[in-house]
């Protein structure tokens, strides 16, 4: 919050409700500095600030390097800002003026939701890890390779039941329909994706030119145990390699670099 006098205001609700301020700063800028400062466990963002960076622009930079739930208090709320700030997926956003305790539900609920994200994560661990056991017992005579295509092709049917229906919905959020353009189509895909692998706990961030396009992650919540066991990655790989089937765009994807194979990262390129 860049007005002085607001930012004290909203330091008096949270404190009285029983909050900890660790930080009031006035830009983006300053605002990145603290998150490496301090442990933060949630973020109030003013839109319009000072600085280079709007607010929108610094959750995104916050986004693709920590992990931390965002709230936007802005006293702007037009149909442009709105798409913008919601592409930064904000754990909520609250028009000035607000009451103390509007501030606070959206606060309480903000870390729930956060925290529940951890367990799914910690839930997706286990299931893996167990479905790697079952298939290596399955077929204990089989190759390496003959056994990535079983997971790809398992993984593939599953997210037919678990991720397609959220997709098309996430689709007609934007008013995306089997007849709209594919630029179109391409550019809620790629945030789809990106939410995904967010909600996964994987930081990511996509590289674009005129025909290619790279997702790169920037972490990876299972990077210990993946390094000895590809079935992490592929678990990654099925969700790019049957999404972008869903879309019906003509293109391919090719796996760049994986923690399985003893890269640092993971990343995909797309080609259209």
């Amino acid at each position: 919050e860049d007005e002085a006098i607001v930012a004290m205001g909203i330091k008096h609700k949270l404190e009285k409700k029983g909050h900890k301020v660790v930080a009031m700063v006035t830009s983006g800028k300053e605002a990145i500095q603290a998150i490496n400062e301090y442990d933060i466990d949630i973020i109030l963002m003013d839109i319009v600030i000072k600085g280079d960076i709007d607010g929108i622009e610094t959750a995104n930079m916050i986004h693709n390097s920590k992990d931390i739930p965002i709230i936007y208090l802005t006293a702007y709320a037009d149909d442009e800002m709105l798409k913008r700030a919601k592409l930064t997926r904000p754990s909520s956003y609250i028009i000035k003026p607000f009451k103390s305790s509007e501030l606070n539900a959206n606060i309480e609920i903000a870390l729930f939701k956060h925290e529940h994200s951890k367990e799914v994560i910690n839930s997706e661990e286990n299931i893996l890890d167990d479905f790697n056991t079952f298939i290596s017992q399955a077929m204990p005579n089989a190759d390496e390779y003959e056994i990535k295509d079983k997971l790809l092709n398992i993984f593939g049917d599953s997210l037919d039941l678990s991720y397609k229906p959220g997709f098309f919905e996430y689709l007609n959020e934007f008013g995306i329909t089997n007849e709209s353009e594919g630029e179109d189509i391409l550019i809620v895909y790629m945030d789809w994706l990106r939410k995904v692998f967010e909600d996964l706990g994987i930081s990511n961030n996509f590289k674009t030119d005129e025909y290619n396009m790279i997702l790169e992650f920037s972490n990876c919540p299972w990077k210990d145990k993946a390094e000895g066991n590809p079935i992490f990655c592929l678990n990654c790989h099925a969700i790019i390699k049957k999404s972008l089937d869903w879309t019906n765009l003509e293109g391919k994807i090719s796996r760049e670099s994986s923690i399985a194979s003893g890269d640092e990262l993971c990343s995909f390129h797309f080609e259209f």
